[in-house]
């Protein structure tokens, strides 16, 4: 499943004797171009793919699509590319998984609930906005069953994240050799 990555119809690079020597992949994410060779006796090797696929996507994402077929896993990085969490879901917060039915997975409603916290907190929403009715329409549209935490599950869920993501940045700045220069722009900051 690396090909889901990539490019569905590789270009083919020729040799001297106008036989094919190379297939070549171009990323969806990044646009960068791997061959894979067809003559060496490592022809079926995706060793450079699946290092590209680390770099470029990070380690969570092939780990996430290991055990799909290559089309629910195309499907899955399509729908991760275009910015949706349905079936790749959640990259950028550490909570990465493959749920081909997202809308009945226990998992999928935790992680609902770490988004929707993280939403609030990033965008400065009150917790009682998933109280609002038009929010819950939003969400449930064409998922009536679909989860939708409570805003005292928002609020403990905002310090739980916000706890982790101390810890996590005390850890990085112990383990930081140099110092940190620190500027303050206070003529933006809303309390001068």
């Amino acid at each position: 499943p690396v090909y889901a990555f990539f490019d569905a119809e590789p270009q083919i690079e020729y040799g001297k004797s106008d036989t094919p020597d190379y297939l070549v992949y171009r990323c969806t994410k990044c646009g960068e171009k791997l061959r894979q060779g067809l003559k060496t006796g490592d022809r079926g090797s995706t060793g450079n793919l699946r290092d590209h696929v680390k770099k470029c996507w990070g380690e969570e994402a092939l780990a996430a699509i290991k055990e799909t077929t290559l089309d629910q896993a195309r499907k899955a990085v399509r729908d991760l590319s275009k910015g949706k969490q349905s079936t790749l879901t959640a990259r950028k917060f550490g909570a990465l998984m493959f749920c081909p039915n997202p809308a009945h997975s226990a998992r999928f409603d935790i992680l609902h609930s770490v988004v929707t916290a993280r939403w609030a907190a990033e965008s400065a929403h009150p917790f009682r906005i998933v109280s609002d009715r038009c929010y819950k329409w939003l969400q449930k549209e064409g998922r009536p069953n679909q989860y939708v935490p409570s805003k005292e599950t928002v609020g403990r869920d905002v310090k739980i994240l916000y706890a982790a993501s101390k810890n996590h940045l005390v850890k990085e700045f112990q383990e930081y050799e140099y110092l940190i220069p620190i500027e303050l722009d206070c003529w933006s900051s809303p309390n001068h």
